[in-house]
């Protein structure tokens, strides 16, 4: 297997199709280059060929792994194995249309359910409602539930479903995810078996990151990552 990491004009010579982003098989002994991490260290490493992250139980977030790229349309294809709890979070991150850069499509594996959502909401709010959150964990308390006026305020960062099903599939198996974005249009594809569809609000913009997260206390295997422009 050969790793490739590509950006336009520095691979003068090499066979690449046009379009191509990201070609990544984790042939190397270590992280690509230019894919970084965050949250507690030494959570991602390269294990026999294959990306492995692992959550601890106490951390309430999960570590991420983010692989930059540029492109508005995109396809992104990846197989993915869990644990026996299952959960896996595959997010796009780019302009947001609310200023500066943040999450904007989010394909989820959490336990045998298959999702789609959107973040939508101005990065202010996103940071003051982790900032709460923290506070609330530190004090022993739970966050409040947003109230109907922070909900009718467009700037208030909420994370939205936009459509979900019972993922046909088992832990222990790897499974072949396929998305596609294409204006603000999304199909995501599960083992070529079964589509999810949605339509959402933010996804028309330059996008500018793929981040995998890991959920907590669970392990998760990731391989053949690609993702291209039409």
């Amino acid at each position: 297997m050969m790793r490739r990491f590509l950006f336009p004009l520095l691979w003068i010579g090499l066979p690449v199709a046009a379009g191509d982003l990201i070609h990544e098989e984790f042939s190397g002994g270590g992280l690509p280059a230019g894919w970084t991490t965050g949250g507690r260290a030494q959570s991602w490493a390269v294990v026999d060929g294959v990306l492995q992250g692992t959550c601890a139980k106490e951390d309430d977030h999960g570590p991420a792994v983010f692989a930059p790229l540029q492109g508005r349309d995109l396809s992104v294809s990846y197989r993915v194995k869990l644990d026996d709890q299952g959960n896996c979070l595959m997010l796009v991150d780019g302009e947001s249309a609310f200023g500066g850069s943040a999450h904007l499509l989010r394909v989820a594996i959490y336990g045998n359910t298959l999702s789609i959502a959107q973040d939508r909401g101005t990065p202010q709010s996103h940071l003051e409602q982790g900032a709460e959150r923290r506070k609330a964990a530190q004090e022993g308390r739970k966050v409040a539930p947003p109230t109907p006026e922070q909900l009718a305020d467009p700037n208030f960062y909420r994370t939205e479903r936009l459509a979900g099903e019972p993922l046909k599939a088992k832990p222990g198996q790897w499974i072949k995810i396929d998305v596609r974005l294409k204006g603000n249009e999304v199909t995501v594809t599960a083992n070529d078996l079964q589509t999810l569809t949605a339509t959402g609000t933010v996804f028309d913009v330059p996008k500018s990151r793929l981040v995998f997260l890991v959920g907590q206390g669970k392990t998760v295997w990731i391989d053949d990552v690609s993702v291209s422009t039409p």
